[in-house]
Formats: structure tokens, C-alpha cells, sequence
């Protein structure tokens, strides 16, 4: 009983460190998602030559979007004929880093990880995208051939700037940010932050620090950087558990790696992938992100010896002792009406994602 109450003491003291900050990025994603200009850069993903690789990045960047949704947007492009230089920066970059991961890094992680995760989300795509295009394969195999008879070849849905007066637009990037974005982010939410709950309570700080430490070896972030490729996580959703992790003494290399490939990559994204783009496409692309992860991850652990974590889950409760933070001091009564918001998100992403299950289910019984 008493390590379940230090259990749910964590998450609430996580939940409201970090729910005013969840709530300012699915604003920032909604606001992007709406004025964003899609269709200009889709044009220069489709032009020749080197500019069309940064295109890819750059759209990525800034849509709000996780690894398994960006999987359909992948396809369409390659299909469309989209350089797979391009392709390749788009698929890495669009769930690595985006408007609102960034914001909610800052906030939790601390100015100098986010800089390092800035740094790194815009160059990782570009180099994994031309090292895929020099080294994968770039013949479209014999389900992209299928595939593509039926695949509409404009990429991404969104078409520009939409004639609509500025309220009525603002009121569309309120909606889809927190309706249809917010549940969609909160389920994963909910779970980094379960996690993250279990992680400071059952895991003894020391061996936390001892084995994933800024002097820990480099071999403990190359396992900390397959487990991220295995698993399913989202940018926004896992930087609370990110943040836990340093405060339970993991090294700042540790963290950027584990945000990095457990957002790039996951099994069901690359099952998907390696149906369209093909087996060797998929390995280099993998090994690329988890190689370039580890670099980066022992790079920051030099540049960053003494780090000392932003965000302290075990005195969250007490907001007295922020002054000296990097991040907004936020008032305790924003804190706590950010938190519950963030849990009712919470939950209508987990009810969505149970019935999502139930009605899967119900198609497979037989008839």
C-alpha cells in the first residue's frame, strides 16, 4: 500500500510539473497544424536536386505527428515520387521533433538538452535521409508497385492557407489541438507518466546512475537506444518519463537517446515501412538513427559532465522551491487545473483507445 501512495504521489507531483506545459504544446501543435503551408513544401520535396532533402526535414519538423501516423504520410510521398533522400528526413523528423516537444522540453529537460534535441532533430533527418538514399534500396518493391495504382499522390492532406476569417481559424486549431490531438497524445501521456511513476518508486536511484549515468559506458546507451526502437512512444508524451529519468540519475546521453530512437522508431512502424520500402531500406534506416543516437548521446554526456535535472518529481508536491529553476515559476493554482486537464485527456484517450479495442475485437468474432 504504501508503495502504490508513493506510486500516485509521483505521478501527481509529475502531472502537475508538467500539465501546464502538455497544455501550451497541444496548443503550439494546433496552431501549426492549421497555419502551417503544406502544399508549398511538397512541391520542393518534389523538386530536384539537394533542396528538396531540407524540404523534407523542415515539413517533418513541424508537424505534430508520431511515429505511427507518419507512416501513411511516408508511403504517399514515396509513391508520389518524392526523392527518398526526402522521404527518409520527412519520416525521421516528423515524429523526432516538432513545435510542441520542444516547448514541453524546455520546460522539463532544462534549456541545454533542448538545444543538444534541437541540434540534432534537424541534422539526423537530413543525414539519415541521404545515407539511406546512398546505401538502401531505391527500387520500389513489388507491394510499393501494387500500392501505388491506388494511392493519392499528394502527400500530406493539408492544402495551404484556408479562406477563413482569422477567429474561425483560431478556433479550428483549438479544436483540433485539444480534441483531436490532446486524446490522441494522452493515452501515451498517461502511460509515460505511469511509467515514470514506477520507474522512481520500484528502480534504486544508484543503479539507475550507475548504469545509465553520464559515466556510464558507451554500451549502456546503445542499450538504452534498441530498447527506445523497440517500444511505441510519442516526442510529446515521453519527455515527462525522459525527465524522471534524469531526476532518478540517468546522464544527459542517456535521455537524448531514448527521446531520439523512442520516438524515431518502433516495430510496427518499421513492419510497415519494410513492406513498401524494403528490407535494406528499413535495416540502414534503423541502424543509422540508433548509430547516430549513441554519437550524439556520448557527445552530450562530455559536453554536459555535471548536469543537473530541471525537474525533481520527489519534490513536486511543493512548488515553494522552483525560484531557482530555469523554467516559469507557474502558479499552484494553474498547476493543478493544468494537471486535472491533462488527466481528463488522459482518460478520454484511454477510453478512445478501449474502444477502439472492443470494436476490433467484435470485428473479428465470427459470424
Amino acid at each position: 500500500m504504501q508503495t502504490l501512495q508513493a506510486m500516485v504521489a509521483l505521478a501527481a507531483g509529475l502531472l502537475k510539473d508538467a500539465g501546464f506545459w502538455v497544455l501550451v504544446s497541444l496548443a503550439a501543435g494546433g496552431l501549426v497544424h492549421e497555419f502551417m503551408d503544406t502544399a508549398r513544401m511538397q512541391r520542393s520535396m518534389r523538386a530536384a536536386g539537394g533542396a528538396s532533402v531540407p524540404a523534407g526535414m523542415l515539413l517533418g519538423a513541424l508537424l505534430p505527428m508520431c511515429s505511427c501516423g507518419v507512416v501513411p504520410l511516408t508511403v504517399s510521398l514515396y509513391l508520389s515520387g518524392v526523392r527518398l533522400a526526402a522521404v527518409m528526413a520527412f519520416t525521421v523528423a516528423t515524429p523526432v521533433i516538432n513545435p510542441a516537444a520542444v516547448v514541453l522540453s524546455y520546460a522539463l529537460l532544462g534549456p541545454q538538452i533542448t538545444l543538444a534535441y534541437v541540434a540534432f532533430g534537424l541534422s539526423a533527418p537530413l543525414a539519415v535521409g541521404w545515407i539511406t538514399e546512398r546505401w538502401g534500396n531505391g527500387r520500389m518493391g513489388a507491394r510499393a508497385v501494387q500500392l501505388k495504382s491506388c494511392c493519392c499522390a499528394e502527400g500530406p492532406a493539408a492544402s495551404g492557407p484556408r479562406a477563413a476569417s482569422l477567429a474561425t481559424r483560431l478556433g479550428r486549431a483549438v479544436r483540433w489541438g485539444f480534441g483531436i490531438l490532446g486524446p490522441t497524445l494522452g493515452l501515451y501521456i498517461g502511460i509515460g507518466i505511469a511509467l515514470a511513476a514506477v520507474l522512481g518508486t520500484l528502480v534504486p536511484s544508484g543503479w539507475i546512475a550507475g548504469h545509465l549515468g553520464g559515466g556510464s559506458p558507451l554500451y549502456s546507451l546503445l542499450l538504452v537506444a534498441l530498447f527506445g526502437a523497440s517500444i511505441y512512444v510519442c516526442a510529446v508524451a515521453h519527455i515527462p518519463l525522459v525527465a524522471a529519468m534524469l531526476a532518478a540519475g540517468a546522464g544527459p546521453g542517456s535521455a537524448i537517446v531514448f527521446l531520439v530512437t523512442g520516438a524515431a522508431t518502433n516495430l510496427p512502424e518499421l513492419f510497415a515501412l519494410q513492406r513498401v520500402l524494403g528490407t535494406r531500406t528499413v535495416a540502414v534506416y534503423l541502424a543509422s538513427i540508433v548509430s547516430l543516437s549513441v554519437l550524439a548521446g556520448w557527445l552530450l554526456n562530455l559536453w554536459l559532465p555535471d548536469y543537473r535535472p530541471v525537474l525533481d518529481p520527489l519534490s513536486s508536491m511543493d512548488l515553494g522551491d522552483v525560484a531557482d529553476r530555469l523554467t516559469p515559476v507557474i502558479p499552484g493554482w494553474l498547476a493543478t487545473g493544468s494537471a486535472i486537464l491533462v488527466t481528463g485527456l488522459c482518460a478520454w484517450g484511454s477510453a478512445q483507445w478501449l474502444a477502439r479495442t472492443v470494436a476490433r475485437t467484435r470485428a473479428l468474432r465470427p459470424i
